[in-house]
């Protein structure tokens, strides 16, 4: 009995951790960001702000999302060390400025920086 239940529970977490991966922030956290942050623009520092500020508050699916977004920003941080330094030195410290310096050399990134920025969730995979 408590195998089968380890099993379909484990068939549950691979269920709801693949379709996180599938849906980026915007996606998932859309309610809660209506909810909780209407004020505030995605992409600056106050929208995150305010979506830390309610964290208890949102939806699985948004903290779980949120989740892996800043586990891939750790990696895009890891592997992009060179590039940010090299090409985006004057796009300060907040992640929005940084993101959109990355995206603007994409054709230009190393490969390792190249492979964590395409495969981030929400990343424009084109």
């Amino acid at each position: 009995m408590k195998i089968g239940f380890y099993a379909a529970s484990l068939a549950v977490a691979m269920f709801c951790c693949a379709s996180v991966h599938a849906q980026d922030v915007r996606t998932a956290c859309k309610a809660d960001r209506e909810k909780f942050c209407t004020g505030h623009t995605p992409g600056d520092g106050s929208f995150r702000a305010c979506m830390d500020s309610h964290q208890a508050e949102l939806s699985a699916e948004c903290k779980s999302a949120r989740q892996v977004a800043r586990e891939a920003w750790k990696k895009v941080e890891a592997d992009c060390k060179t590039d940010m330094g090299k090409f985006c030195a004057s796009a300060g410290e907040e992640r929005s400025g940084l993101a959109k310096c990355l995206e603007s050399h994409a054709g230009e990134l190393q490969p390792a920086c190249a492979a964590s920025w395409k495969s981030r969730p929400g990343a424009n995979r084109s």
